[in-house]
């Protein structure tokens, strides 16, 4: 059994939405330096780790970015079908409202015409 998913070009794929922006360059990236000039070695404490481990991300932060990000890109699509969904109810109120009115005229107007009280 084979079935071909239909693929929606608007409904953006999770890579497009977890990738994140390239990260700014570190302090500690290449500097160009003067001809005879030398970097000044690093001063650590000696029980200090050279080099600190990375530190877990935060997923709270990182599940909030990607919902941001979802919404964001599918907030376009909600609003028309909302907008699309109360501008049929409106029709639907409008209609119902006008026949409940015309309904009540013609039981008013038959009252009248057959002497009865209204």
């Amino acid at each position: 059994m084979s079935q071909n998913p239909v693929f929606d070009s608007s409904i953006p794929v999770l890579t497009e939405v977890v990738l994140e922006p390239a990260p700014p360059p570190q302090a500690d990236s290449p500097v160009a330096l003067a001809p005879g000039e030398a970097l000044a070695p690093a001063e650590t404490p000696d029980d200090a780790p050279a080099q600190a481990a990375p530190a877990e991300p935060d997923w709270n932060a990182l599940e909030r970015r990607i919902a941001e990000r979802v919404v964001a890109q599918l907030q376009p699509q909600l609003d028309a079908v909302v907008r699309n969904a109360l501008a049929s109810a409106g029709d639907q109120i409008h209609i119902g409202l006008r026949q409940a009115v015309e309904q009540i005229v013609a039981q008013q107007v038959a009252a009248i015409e057959f002497g009865q009280k209204p």
